[in-house]
């Protein structure tokens, strides 16, 4: 799994979460506020100075109106005692700008939650843990990591895992890339922990949390299915197990995904099920955007005589874009006029008809060879 530096995390992060949680569109004709406050006597005290705090606080009123509905208690909170402490206490803990409104409205209960017993105190906690920047990046992903009891579901997560021999580093890195399993029943994190363990990974070893971070993301029969439908595909369950203790993110690709994948790799590109399975991060990559695309390019240039067929395509799809750029499209432009554009349109298209002139149904994906 390639490290992103922290930085570039931060700003991915804060990009993803406004795109989760963006302010509601005209389209999604949210509840004008004057329409939410409606059943709602007009005599409330604290309505005014609740509406016009959020206001000066940079929420629109299409996200008041959401909080409103979402849980009316809000309009009930003491402004100078409850809300502007809360709400300056999450600006000093990075939530600024646009930042403070988005996760306010992806989890009212912030305004609700007691702030030195609750949201201070789990802060606290997931310091040892985590650094500020890192704080920032797991709690926009996850902003139960404030709202729930942490010392009745976080803590003995944390503990069992240290416990089991799990480092603190790397409890850290499972809570900035997937705070969700932390929050997890105790019973489904002991559960998680067992199975993995069983399979073969042994906790002191780093993909032993990636591992956790998919058994905790499905249900028991969800992961038998998931095991079905590799073997389904010409796969052991030996080599399914093998794949999933080498590079267990593999496991997480999706039984439509798997079988299209399948499909194109063993019928169109002529791959055998042997250099599949040898190499599981081909179920990584995006259909669209790299594998189709780069496999259109590289037709075109054997075509030409530019580049020879014996090329191990499983390399070319595994280079980075700034090498496959340079290497199969800067270096031949000139001999073919049109090959970037050729080459980006091809994800676009794609990308574009998918749903509409293609449909794909994933029972019809299988290993029988195109005739």
């Amino acid at each position: 799994m390639a490290k992103i530096p922290l930085r570039n995390l931060l700003s991915l992060t804060q990009k993803r979460f406004l795109q989760r949680n963006p302010a509601p569109s005209s389209a999604s004709k949210p509840p004008p506020l004057k329409s939410a406050l409606s059943p709602f006597p007009k005599s409330s005290p604290n309505s005014k100075s609740v509406l016009n705090c959020l206001k000066s606080y940079g929420f629109e009123n299409t996200q008041i109106a959401i909080l409103v509905q979402k849980h009316p208690k809000i309009l009930n909170c003491r402004v100078n005692t409850k809300l502007k402490p809360k709400l300056e206490y999450l600006i000093q803990k990075g939530f600024m700008g646009k930042l403070l409104p988005e996760l306010v409205v992806s989890n009212p209960l912030i305004l609700l939650r007691s702030l030195d017993s609750l949201i201070k105190s789990s802060f606290e906690f997931l310091s040892p843990f985590l650094n500020g920047e890192e704080l920032l990046v797991a709690i926009k992903r996850s902003s139960w990591l404030v709202t729930l009891n942490w010392n009745t579901v976080l803590q003995p997560n944390v503990d069992f895992l240290i416990r089991e021999g799990i480092s603190a580093s790397r409890i850290s890195k499972l809570l900035v890339s997937q705070p969700r399993a932390l929050l997890q029943s105790h019973d489904r994190i002991v559960y998680a922990v067992k199975t993995v363990k069983e399979i073969g990974l042994e906790p002191k070893q780093l993909r032993f949390i990636h591992a956790l971070r998919v058994i905790c993301s499905m249900s028991k029969s969800n992961w038998t299915k998931k095991v079905e439908a590799f073997m389904s595909l010409g796969w052991s369950k030996e080599e399914v197990l093998n794949n999933f203790r080498k590079d267990p993110v593999c496991l997480t690709c999706s039984e439509k995904k798997l079988r299209y994948l399948m499909d194109f790799y063993v019928n169109t590109m002529k791959l055998d099920l042997k250099t599949i399975i040898a190499y599981p991060k081909l179920l990584h990559y995006s259909v669209d955007k790299r594998i189709i695309a780069r496999y259109k390019v590289l037709k075109v240039l054997e075509a030409m005589k530019l580049i020879k067929d014996d090329k191990k395509i499983v390399w070319v799809i595994a280079m980075t874009e700034k090498k496959f750029l340079k290497e199969y499209i800067t270096k031949h432009k000139d001999k073919v006029p049109g090959l970037l554009d050729m080459y980006q349109h091809a994800a676009k298209q794609r990308k574009t008809t998918k749903g509409k002139n293609e449909k794909l149904d994933p029972k019809s994906a299988s290993l029988t060879p195109v005739m």
